[in-house]
């Protein structure tokens, strides 16, 4: 494993984040996403300049096993305030709950149309401190954590539409404090609301806490999936014009010999980027079937799964390291074993870890699983900290 010391990120790093945030909460409305970048200072460059990556196959480590949430159900993403030492959580509101303003406990069915979420707040051992209530914003695959002082803003999907599986997912992003107890509904008056791209669907969003980026995942007008990294200082102003990286979602499937009737088609469950690298997270639960060739299959066998996490360069589009050939793909994308043990083993999400302050380009990236019994889900995170410097 090589060390990152020697290597810098940009100004707008972790240390910057939590005074940035406060001046840009005060200039922000809720009509954001129409400022001109021609009045505003450039985004810096440093996501263009080479930066270490994380070792896909280097160990993985137990971090945090079999710890509860505020709600019952699997969780579906997590984030870290590395400032202030907390764990976000997000899932899906659990069924038989009644809110503030509900005449009667909502179904689970109900919840998940209508786009209802918890966020459980940990602190770095995965105890509950404080949990919030979302109604009306999606489903949760992916959310960004920026620390603002001593508490920390969110940035998440919003004004879910339902689809035809039974779910939702949000049509815009939103950026809000979060606040232990309180039901934040997507129509609450002054909740900040952000339109990166025109007429896009599916927004989700992650941050960079490292070089001060917002990554943004969208479905364009023509339904293909897009990531877009902006600047975090402009991006709170709405300032969308000026995207350092723009790339299309590339498909694991894709890659020369994967074997496609082992390992199928495995969800996309999880993103983050660091510097010039994007990560993805893909899998589903053991025993999860899939029709290959007119047979069902199962894709995700019980001890082995079919967990990949993968890095793609930002300024290509491709992944990075590029997958060897003629045929090896336990490199990039990169099998993971992590919390195979566990009887049941959802990939849900990927989170940026800084264990130094002191030195914010030594990160760690972890990786969130469900397990437990349903009714009864538990949260895991497994993390990796083998980085390669850039050559």
């Amino acid at each position: 494993m090589n060390s990152n010391r020697n290597v810098r990120p940009s100004r707008r790093s972790l240390l910057a984040l939590g005074g940035a945030g406060a001046l840009a909460a005060a200039t922000a409305s809720a009509g954001a996403g129409t400022a001109s970048a021609a009045t505003s200072p450039a985004p810096g460059s440093a996501l263009l300049v080479p930066s270490p990556r994380l070792d896909l196959n280097s160990a993985s480590a137990n971090w945090i096993r079999g710890k509860a949430t505020k709600d019952s159900t699997i969780i579906q993403s997590f984030g870290y305030d590395n400032v202030n030492r907390h764990i976000y959580l997000a899932q899906v509101t659990q069924g038989g709950l009644r809110q503030a303003g509900e005449s009667a406990p909502v179904s689970s069915a109900d919840r998940n149309l209508h786009g209802d979420l918890t966020i459980t707040k940990w602190d770095m051992a995965g105890n509950v401190l404080g949990h919030m209530y979302l109604r009306g914003f999606g489903h949760g695959m992916s959310f960004g954590v920026e620390p603002v002082g001593a508490t920390a803003c969110l940035w998440t999907e919003v004004d879910a539409v339902a689809l035809s599986d039974g779910t939702s997912r949000g049509t815009r992003l939103a950026r809000f404090p979060f606040t232990d107890g309180q039901v934040l509904d997507s129509t609450s008056p002054g909740l900040v609301k952000y339109t990166p791209v025109p007429g896009s669907k599916v927004n989700t969003a992650s941050v960079d806490p490292v070089y001060g980026r917002l990554v943004v995942r969208y479905q364009d007008t023509d339904g293909r999936k897009k990531y877009q990294v902006h600047d975090l200082d402009l991006a709170r102003l709405g300032i969308w014009s000026e995207p350092l990286a723009v790339i299309g979602e590339p498909d694991v499937t894709a890659v020369a010999g994967w074997p496609l009737a082992t390992y199928g088609h495995p969800s996309l469950q999880g993103y983050v980027a660091v510097g010039r690298y994007l990560y993805m997270l893909h899998g589903n639960p053991y025993d999860w079937t899939e029709e290959i060739d007119g047979q069902e299959v199962v894709i995700s066998q019980p001890g082995v799964g079919n967990t990949f996490i993968s890095s793609v360069d930002l300024t290509t589009g491709a992944f990075s390291p590029a997958p060897p050939s003629p045929f090896n793909v336990n490199v990039n994308p990169c099998h993971t074993a992590a919390a195979y043990t566990l009887d049941y083993r959802e990939p849900e999400g990927l989170g940026v870890y800084i264990p130094d302050l002191a030195e914010p380009g030594v990160f760690s990236i972890g990786m969130g699983f469900a397990s437990g019994t349903k009714g009864a889900r538990l949260a895991n995170i497994y993390g990796k900290a083998g980085l390669v410097q850039p050559s």
